[in-house]
């Protein structure tokens, strides 16, 4: 058996959690294996901090501090998860590989990650420049490193502390950018993987054997998985929002209606500040109402069922359980699909990046949105540009008169006009795009006039944030709850989809969202409710200024309801000419469309 020869390597530090003995035990074993002298080895209390991927980072820093401070020529670095190939071809890798090193000016050298792009040194077919890659379970820092590394995990540490996301501020992610810029080499194939096992980070059972197995071929170039014979390609919808099924209800039709497409509906959590439903049980119930099949998270492995798609029903990774970060999918090979789930529309630097930046846009392999004007924003907008999107309209407009446009009135006896008054959250000292606070008192003299219906459904954070609403709204809340309670003439609707509301009200006022385009095809009368101490309408949307009916005021509120009951739709036409000119309708349907451009894609892939 071949000996592997560590006079190359001055200090080995393995990180690891007191509480982890288990892990301990096995690597202090697998090192005596590897030969390590034990003089080399030091062993770092990995530093407990929730979430754990902070935690981890912290861990990295120190253990480059220990190495800076006592001044050792380069440092291994190695996470208590790292299992090494024990063979001769193995062994023989790293000897030729530390050699390799002592006569080039490297940076970091890896011995195990999970690479996604490497360039192939033409000189040795042991060693890689490695462009994009993850995981810190074993690699190498030289001592010219260490001040610049630090200063990449500090920053990143940073972000993190103050709320950045894991999918762009963990170690493993924020370094890509060093990385590609300085020498970081690694030794190819892995000499190393992460043992199966719980993950302390990702608090579950995970087995990344494969991501650091890939063949060289799949690494060097920008490769896909391909069908083999009739392999169907495999689809999961990530289910978190019931009011959202019609997002995914035709395309969810149009996949299981192709023979080429084996799709599942996973139900997972919607993590969010005051949820009260931790299993989902909400959109259990819904699925089970319509008699849908799904799977419950629960019962449910990604990592066993590797499938070719994953549909996200939001951008925002901190709203689903971080297994299911975009950075986690795009690592274990899996192609994102994004619909945005609300026609998008309010206006705010911070609310462009929500819409068109996050790492769901930039990571997805199709975005599929309503209209050319939306797909331009996205050119204007996100780092990945326009390539990716494609304009095929919107499922919520699939089948749209089926669904809501029921000329039977089954809410209220009497023969008065409905209003759909749609307000969004509030935030105290934060109202951005809601207006329930400036009109709440008009539309309850509205109500008290007698003259119409009106169904009130309030954004579905409404209720949940209400806590952040701040004294005098909440005050107003409970005012209007208590003012509503036996009226005849107004009801609540909380239901889990719309087609209540749509189908029962002759015409609409909503705050900015996405029911002023959600309802644009309904051809009833809309009332943009706005004032000049509110956030506006994004360029994708800037027409509903013109061709909608908009509320500045009181005035202009009360003037749209006089219309309303008299019949007199003053802006009928403008909006009809918007509903052919800014929303795309597809031939056979937008669900349809989605699958086709999938099963393209796919397709030539495979040639």
């Amino acid at each position: 058996m071949i000996t592997i020869n560590w006079d190359f390597i001055d200090k080995v530090i393995y990180i690891n959690l007191n509480r982890r003995k288990d892990r301990r035990l096995y690597l202090s074993r697998e090192l005596k294996k590897l030969g390590i002298p034990k003089d080399k080895i030091f062993r770092l209390e990995a530093i407990e901090y929730s979430p754990g991927y902070i935690g981890c980072a912290m861990s990295h820093l120190h253990a480059l501090h220990m190495a800076d401070k006592e001044g050792w020529k380069n440092v291994l670095i190695l996470e208590d998860d790292i299992a090494f190939h024990h063979d001769d071809d193995a062994y023989q890798r790293i000897n030729k590989y530390f050699n390799a090193l002592n006569h080039v000016n490297w940076n970091v050298g890896f011995l195990a990650a999970n690479y996604q792009n490497v360039t192939q040194l033409g000189s040795v077919d042991y060693i890689v420049k490695a462009n994009k890659a993850w995981c810190a379970c074993a690699y190498i820092v030289n001592q010219n490193y260490y001040q610049q590394l630090q200063h990449v995990y500090t920053q990143s540490i940073n972000a993190l502390l103050q709320g950045g996301q894991q999918h762009e501020y963990a170690l493993d992610v924020y370094w890509h950018e060093s990385m590609l810029r300085d020498c970081w080499l690694g030794i190819f194939p892995n000499v190393g993987y992460q043992q199966p096992d719980k993950s302390d980070i990702e608090g579950q059972y995970v087995d990344y054997r494969g991501l650091f197995a890939k063949p060289l071929n799949e690494i060097t170039q920008r490769q896909v998985k391909k069908r083999i014979g009739n392999q169907k390609i495999k689809v999961d919808i990530l289910f978190q929002w019931s009011p959202g099924w019609t997002n995914f209800e035709t395309v969810i039709d149009a996949l299981r209606n192709d023979d080429k497409f084996d799709c599942r509906i996973i139900v997972i959590p919607f993590t969010s500040e005051g949820s009260t439903d931790p299993t989902n049980m909400a959109a259990r119930e819904f699925l089970d109402e319509c008699e849908v099949p799904y799977y419950g998270y629960e019962n449910y492995n990604l990592y066993e069922r590797k499938p070719d798609v994953v549909f996200l029903q939001n951008p925002y990774d901190v709203n689903r359980p971080s297994i299911f970060s975009c950075a986690n999918l795009i690592r274990n090979g899996i192609k994102i699909a994004y619909i945005p789930y609300g026609l998008d529309m309010g206006a705010s630097e911070l609310n462009t990046n929500f819409q068109y930046n996050m790492a769901c846009h930039n990571s997805a392999s199709w975005i599929f949105v309503r209209s050319q004007r939306h797909k331009n924003e996205f050119a204007l907008h996100c780092a990945a540009g326009k390539d990716h999107v494609h304009v095929v309209g919107h499922p919520k407009f699939d089948h749209y008169h089926e669904r809501y446009c029921s000329t039977e009135k089954t809410v209220f006896t009497n023969n008065l006009k409905t209003l759909l008054w749609a307000p969004q959250y509030i935030i105290e000292n934060d109202p951005r795009w809601s207006t329930f606070d400036l009109y709440a008192h008009a539309i309850m003299d509205i109500i008290d006039q007698g003259k119409v219906n009106v169904i009130i459904r309030p954004h579905p954070l409404f209720i949940q944030w209400i806590n952040h609403f701040g004294d005098k709204v909440k005050e107003q809340y409970a005012q209007l709850l208590a003012f509503t309670q036996n009226r005849s003439n107004v009801i609540w609707d909380f239901g889990a989809d719309y087609k209540m509301a749509y189908s029962q009200s002759d015409a609409l006022m909503a705050d900015v969202g996405s029911f002023l385009l959600e309802y644009l095809p309904s051809r009833k009368p809309i009332l943009l409710l706005t004032h000049e101490k509110r956030l506006g309408i994004n360029n994708s949307a800037s027409f509903i200024y013109h061709d909608y009916d908009v509320a500045w005021n009181e005035k202009d509120l009360y003037t749209f309801v006089s219309n309303v009951i008299s019949g007199n739709d003053v802006k009928q036409k403008e909006r009809l000419a918007a509903l052919s000119r800014e929303l795309y309708f597809a031939p056979q349907g937008a669900g349809h469309a989605i699958i086709e451009i999938i099963k393209k894609s796919f397709s030539l892939e495979s040639e």
